[in-house]
């Protein structure tokens, strides 16, 4: 804040000289005028002081006999006597500033990261259809209200966060991918059920009680560790019930169906180097296109790509450029070998295996076979794996028996 202050007022750059510059100096000191960045120079010394305290320094010239010379001046003053003959050219960038400052009290983009099983459009369009429209002042925003919105809308989301920065609305997510997770309400009791079927490898009880052991096989929707805390007398008879919310770690060895399939014949796109394209010119809901005239492509590609003007990194502007590409190739027949197909299909499977290790699963087993028959290159199998598969589930009637 305070060096708007200072380029808004102004300021300079001044070499004083003499011999009695520290005198010079000392005067300054005791009449409390702000100098800065003080560097002895030859013969002298610089240092900066605003612009309005440049008069008072004449007084301390005369009595130190010294010479002062300025070497540089800063700030809007200064800017608006350079250009005083371009009154238009100052108005315009008056304006212009207004205009920015207008501009960012409202959201001009909305950014979604951490999705899977959804995708980042998904999101955001529900997010632009029923919540936030582009051009909402900020202050219309409940971000709080929002994210229980969206976990309304989409059961999968556990965890969710709304901010606003700049002129964009961030919005970060976390799923719960297939029971990985064990997700609860703090405020509700509940128990920890299973996500889907499998057998128990490890169980580790935070709170509530356990219902199975290691070797237990559990079908999806059985309790795991129940919410239910039972205190027994000294005969092992129920004195009273306690509702909590479970809470552990519930590891099964569960496993997963690969099938995937591919022809071994298949073509290739050979690209003519023609293209042809449409550039979009979009301010807020108008749009200019600048296009010449349509070339008839047999085959083609359609490419797209959208820029919307941003100041830094966060101010966004309601201007954006799409430049629409159209792209011709030439199909060329071809044929995998199967030393090729087997490469492909490996590629496959191992991105699927990746796909699972992003999901904190431990991989066991692989009993995926690939097999080549009839122009086909297929694979089918089971991938056996280890992996939480609890989640928090409110328990039926938990609130009626707490009454």
């Amino acid at each position: 804040m305070k060096k708007i202050g200072l380029w808004f007022f102004g300021y300079v750059k001044l070499y004083v000289t003499g011999a009695f510059t520290e005198r010079f100096l000392s005067l300054i000191n005791n009449k409390n005028i702000e100098i800065w960045n003080v560097e002895p120079v030859e013969d002298g010394y610089t240092f900066y002081v605003r612009r309005k305290d440049v008069y008072s320094l004449k007084a301390f010239r005369k009595k130190t006999a010294t010479r002062i010379k300025v070497m540089e001046k800063h700030g809007l003053p200064f800017l608006l006597f350079r250009y005083r003959k371009r009154k238009m050219l100052v108005l315009s960038v008056i304006l212009c500033g207004i205009l920015v400052y207008l501009g960012s009290l409202f959201i001009w983009d909305i950014n979604v990261s951490g999705t899977y099983c959804y995708t980042d459009e998904q999101i955001k369009t529900r997010i632009e259809q029923e919540y936030v429209t582009l051009g909402q002042k900020k202050s219309q925003i409940d971000c709080e209200e929002l994210e229980e919105n969206l976990r309304a809308d989409f059961p999968e989301i556990s965890w969710i966060s709304c901010e606003i920065v700049g002129t964009q609305l961030n919005v970060v997510i976390k799923e719960t991918l297939e029971g990985t997770e064990t997700i609860y309400d703090e405020s509700v009791p509940q128990d920890i059920v299973a996500a889907k079927e499998g057998v128990i490898v490890e169980i580790i009880t935070r709170s509530g009680t356990p219902v199975v052991k290691r070797g237990y096989s559990v079908n999806k929707g059985d309790i795991l560790i129940s919410g239910v805390v039972n205190i027994y007398d000294d005969y092992d008879e129920i004195l009273e019930s306690d509702y909590v919310v479970a809470d552990g770690d519930v590891i099964a060895e569960t496993s997963y169906e690969f099938s995937y399939s591919f022809d071994m014949e298949y073509n290739e796109k050979q690209y003519t180097g023609k293209h042809q394209k449409e550039i979009i010119i979009q301010v807020m809901n108008r749009s200019l296109k600048l296009s010449l005239p349509h070339k008839e492509y047999m085959n083609y590609d359609d490419v797209e790509e959208t820029h919307q003007l941003c100041i830094g990194h966060t101010y966004y502007l309601p201007v954006s450029l799409t430049v629409h590409e159209r792209r011709e190739y030439e199909p060329q027949h071809c044929q995998y070998s199967e030393e090729e197909a087997k490469e492909r299909m490996n590629q496959k499977i191992q991105s699927y295996l990746d796909d699972l290790s992003e999901k904190e699963v431990e991989i066991m087993e692989n009993h995926v076979t690939i097999d080549i028959s009839n122009g086909v290159c297929s694979a089918n199998g089971t991938i056996v794996v280890w992996e939480r598969i609890g989640y928090g589930h409110p328990i039926s009637g938990s609130e009626s028996s707490e009454e």
